[in-house]
């Protein structure tokens, strides 16, 4: 049962890490825009705009990649049961 799931859904076990470092270096490029918007005011009507929904992708990816690793682990551990001859 793992396997098709490991082989169909889960292709590339790097997935979860890259989805953590897209969402994070999505937060952190909103608030080194929301710094330059300090120095330059007229700025800040765009930013006010795109603020929001930049901040509901960044933590989505990260959401999105926690679930990913947490699913990962599950099947992993499953894995190892299924290994050691337990009952699922």
């Amino acid at each position: 049962m793992t396997d098709r799931y490991k082989r169909h859904l889960l292709s590339d076990t790097k997935t979860c890490f890259r989805y953590l470092q897209a969402g994070f270096g999505v937060i952190v490029v909103t608030f080194l825009i929301g710094l330059l918007v300090l120095a330059v005011p007229p700025l800040e009507q765009p930013y006010d705009v795109l603020v929001m929904p930049a901040l509901f992708v960044g933590l989505g990816l990260l959401l999105f990649s926690v679930g990913t690793h947490l699913h990962i682990m599950h099947l992993n551990v499953l894995e190892m049961r299924a290994d050691e001859g337990g009952d699922h």
